[in-house]
């Protein structure tokens, strides 16, 4: 009998809220045994071996890193960093010829800026291995080999090797891309907050440069969320094992079933979001399944009635910026639901909860979501019978 491959710990960022969703996909991807990390830390932590690692990276649609602790210490100031990241067994982990990057973030510590952190760490590397070896590793920012995680909390360094190439939401789909995308893993929490699961028909009328489009189309066909990466990030590993890997892809690609032409569909008011909605589309296995169509949802033909929505209506940089023209906006697309859309559910992202009341609905549950910089505001609506009149 054989013996039960080892567990490590592991740390899953996501998104602020999301920790409740992603303990849902963990679940779905055969790992029950995980829980909401405990401090100052956004996401969920759980022990897992070789095949669930792998199984969280390539299927994950939630998940921002994967993150495995290699320790911790008291770290007052970059002495204390300095010397204690020499004792860490890099020779082990960083192979001859490999390149390394590190990432680092600070917050009330005695040291307070994390690229600062970064470097004194780097040296540590650097000197440790060339004492071990005699040569000197390369760092490389856009390419490495190994990743290497900084986290220094309250003068508490913890020091993570990256499991994940770098932020998963970066699926390699989009090559193109509008100002201000919405990113990847908050479309697909979206769609989950939407509880859409491919059974209804699903429209996006500010479809941008596609991501919702696509996040559903990933999730209506059972596509991993590492599926369009070249690389996921582990291969580069010392306990990285092709068998293994080779079993859990394989296994997670025969879920996988065609989109139903029709199921999925956008449009856009803006002619260069459509134009590369549909180049992205393009390059996926979904092309010719999803509609994309250049058009004010204002003067839209047809009811969609039935239909569940979900969709990022523009702000900002897109409408220009004025409050009042987001007020409007808002506002044209509550009457547009109200009208042409009796039955559908509708999942709508705010950049201010101020803007809810326009809508003319009240959500039947949201949450908060951090796109980026901003501070933003998800809703969920039930739409239900018809309003004939339009409020001045």
């Amino acid at each position: 009998m054989a013996a039960e491959e080892k567990r490590h710990p592991f740390f899953i960022s996501c998104a602020r809220n999301l920790e409740n969703m992603l303990l849902a996909e963990l679940k779905e991807l055969g790992i029950s045994e995980a829980s909401k990390a405990r401090g100052v830390h956004l996401g969920v932590e759980a022990e897992l071996t070789r095949d669930e690692v792998y199984r969280v990276v390539y299927g994950s649609l939630l998940a921002s890193r994967v993150l495995r602790p290699l320790g911790s210490f008291d770290c007052p100031n970059e002495e204390a960093l300095y010397e204690n990241a020499l004792d860490f067994s890099w020779d082990a982990l960083i192979q001859p010829g490999q390149t390394f990057k590190i990432t680092a973030s600070v917050a009330d510590s005695g040291i307070t800026h994390s690229h600062y952190a970064a470097l004194k760490l780097k040296d540590a590397i650097v000197d440790s291995l060339r004492e071990a070896r005699g040569e000197r590793p390369d760092v490389d920012k856009d390419d490495p080999d190994i990743r290497i995680n900084l986290f220094l909390h309250r003068d508490v360094a913890t020091i993570s090797l990256y499991y994940s190439d770098g932020i998963m939401h970066k699926r390699g789909y989009r090559p193109h891309a509008v100002e201000a995308p919405l990113k990847e893993n908050l479309a697909a929490a979206m769609i989950r907050l939407a509880r859409w699961d491919g059974s209804e028909p699903l429209r996006d009328f500010f479809c941008g440069s596609g991501t919702i489009l696509l996040e559903a189309a990933m999730v209506a066909t059972h596509t991993p969320g590492g599926f369009f990466r070249h690389t996921q990030g582990f291969e580069a590993l010392p306990d990285f094992d092709a068998a293994t890997w080779e079993t859990v892809k394989a296994e997670l690609d025969a879920k996988i079933v065609p989109l139903r032409p029709g199921l999925i569909g956008g449009a856009d008011i803006d002619s260069s979001s459509v134009l590369a909605a549909r180049a992205n589309i393009k390059t996926t296995p979904f092309h010719g399944a999803i509609s994309v169509g250049l058009g004010d949802f204002k003067q839209l033909d047809g009811n969609f009635a039935g239909s569940v929505i979900v969709t990022n209506p523009p702000y900002g940089v897109r409408v220009g910026g004025e409050e009042s023209e987001v007020h409007k906006l808002y506002e044209d697309f509550g009457y547009f639901l109200k009208t042409k859309c009796p039955g559908s559910r509708a999942a709508i992202l705010f950049p201010d909860p101020k803007f809810e009341k326009d809508i003319w609905f009240k959500p039947t549950r949201g949450m908060f979501l951090d796109n980026g910089a901003l501070d933003v505001r998800a809703n969920v609506y039930e739409v239900k019978g018809k309003r004939e009149d339009k409020p001045d």
